[in-house]
């Protein structure tokens, strides 16, 4: 084989895997320990929820939130991720996050679920009109 043909293929290969690397992050929800929320919220207004957990390891960081809204239940998954190249030890990291939310329901009241690896926590709001 040609050294120029060699290398003209070395080049479109190694070129090939840069336009086309993976993602260099892991993804995976939080442990989820408790939320906090006020006992009461208004209609119409936002309110916010804190969520307290754990990662499983110290790298890990909180990329966003998936929320999943029906007229009468919040359901909120914390999203995080680790560089896939970085060496950590295994130990639980605690973590925190909240979120602002717009009560849209028209009913009494509201539950609000945080949703984490392993286990859901709920609490239900009175909705003030």
């Amino acid at each position: 084989m040609k050294p120029e043909l060699l290398i003209s293929l070395l080049i479109l290969t190694l070129g090939c895997k840069i336009v086309g690397q993976e993602d260099e992050f892991i993804y995976g929800k939080i442990y989820v320990n408790s939320i906090v929320v006020d006992d009461s919220v208004k209609f119409g207004e936002t309110f916010t929820v804190k969520i307290y957990g754990s990662f499983p390891t110290p790298g890990w960081q909180i990329f966003k939130h998936e929320i999943n809204e029906t007229e009468s239940k919040i359901e909120i998954t914390p999203i995080a991720r680790i560089r896939k190249d970085i060496i950590v030890p295994q130990v639980l990291t605690p973590c925190s996050t909240s979120v602002e939310l717009l009560c849209k329901t028209k009913s009494d009241s509201l539950k609000i679920v945080a949703v984490g690896r392993t286990s859901k926590i709920e609490k239900t709001v009175r909705v003030v009109k």
